[in-house]
């Protein structure tokens, strides 16, 4: 019997996985988070170590039975529906949809919105970083992603899952408090919002992205997340943050220690971007929702019940706005404030030649480390993200009478 098995994808037609070899009965150390206890103990200090050995007798043992529990459920619509579900928890769509309420006058379902989702996506990954766990093994486990870089990822937290579940309660809670729909309505949308939940949930099972660790663990950080923003926003009720000149430099200033006194992570992993994206857009909301406050109190989109149905053109406007942003404008814009005016090192290409010595096509290499440029960078572009659309969109809107 050879030594080596093949590494495959589900549907390679609709999937993305690596492809190689690995030895019968050893982990495949392309992925991170497989290598042997002294790997991680060399390098971690020693209540993390414990943490994470007490972790993965959980994860030691879950490949076979999701195996078998894909192979019992899969089909060929299955291998097409939960792919494609998986990108309603990807940034793009979050980027893409989150705007969409403050567009049509609901500035808080967006705040909100803001403040948990981006939080459960940094809780989860500093979670994941810090226990550094892998993924359901492929072999056995069938491994399909539509996202080359999130198979190289740990696996607990789910960050799809913390997503799930704090937008689930969120909007479960939303619907309690909602006196203007009938009991039946709240009933059929609350339906919706369970199928949501569940679908990405049991969606990373049938995928091979997580098993029941990841995705219970990951629906406890989305679930904190939503009972500490709705705690806060309870508490600063009546906070306004365009009467201090500080709190843009105080946002900046949390925003940035969040991001640069994160967790390392022992293997290359690179869930660190969406949390600096995250964190960039919400305090690129913040600062927005100051400015708004501060010079143009009176500048709120509004509803359909008070504008009219002009209001559904706002995101035919606004969306090529935010995607010229982000695809176009932001990049050269901003590294050339960044190294041209500022004056800071553009470490990017000695982070290349670093990872290019260390890359190993059989084995995932040891964390390098994001060049610092890029994480001002990253920040700086996503936080204009929502500064585009609570400040500079509606000045479009006013200008094109849709406001």
């Amino acid at each position: 019997m050879s030594d080596t098995i093949e590494l495959t994808a589900v549907r390679p037609d609709v999937g993305v996985s690596y492809v190689g070899t690995a030895v019968r009965g050893e982990a495949p150390l392309i992925d991170p988070g497989n290598h042997p206890a002294e790997h991680f103990k060399s390098r971690m200090s020693p209540t993390r170590f414990k943490v994470r050995q007490y972790l993965s007798r959980f994860t030691d043992t879950q490949s076979e039975k999701l195996a078998e529990w894909q192979r019992k459920h899969s089909s060929p619509f299955r291998d097409v529906f939960f792919p494609y579900t998986a990108l309603l928890g990807s940034h793009m769509f979050y980027v893409l949809c989150l705007p969409l309420p403050a567009w049509f006058g609901y500035y808080e379902l967006t705040r909100d919105l803001v403040y948990i989702l981006g939080y459960s996506i940094y809780v989860s990954g500093f979670l994941k970083d810090y226990c550094c766990l892998p993924r359901p093994r492929a072999p056995p486990v069938k491994r399909v992603s539509l996202s080359a870089y999130t198979t190289k990822e740990y696996g607990a937290p789910s960050s799809h899952s913390a997503n799930a579940a704090g937008a689930t309660l969120y909007f479960l809670w939303q619907i309690s408090i909602t006196d203007s729909i009938s009991l039946e309505s709240k009933i059929g949308l609350s339906l919706v919002i369970f199928t949501y939940y569940w679908t990405l949930v049991l969606g990373r099972i049938y995928c091979g992205m997580h098993g029941l660790l990841d995705l219970i663990s990951g629906t406890l950080c989305g679930a904190a997340c939503f009972i500490v923003r709705m705690g806060l926003k309870h508490y600063f009720a009546d906070f306004k943050s365009g009467e201090y000149f500080w709190f843009p430099f105080v946002s900046i200033a949390c925003g940035l220690l969040l991001l640069f006194k994160h967790v390392r992570p022992i293997d290359e992993c690179p869930c660190f971007g969406d949390s600096v994206a995250f964190i960039g857009v919400a305090s690129g909301y913040e600062i927005g929702d100051w400015f708004v406050q501060k010079f143009f109190s009176h500048r709120v989109c509004g509803t359909i019940a008070a504008d009219g149905y002009k209001v559904l053109l706002r995101p035919l406007v606004a969306v090529p706005m935010i995607l010229i942003w982000k695809s176009v404008i932001s990049k050269p814009l901003v590294y050339t404030f960044l190294i041209k005016l500022l004056g800071l090192h553009d470490d990017r290409q000695e982070k290349a030649q670093l990872r290019s010595q260390m890359k190993n096509d059989k084995e995932c290499p040891l964390y390098i480390g994001e060049p610092s440029i890029d994480i001002f960078a990253r920040y700086i572009i996503y936080a204009g993200i929502p500064f585009m659309v609570i400040v500079i969109c509606p000045m479009a809107f006013s200008l094109l009478n849709i406001l």
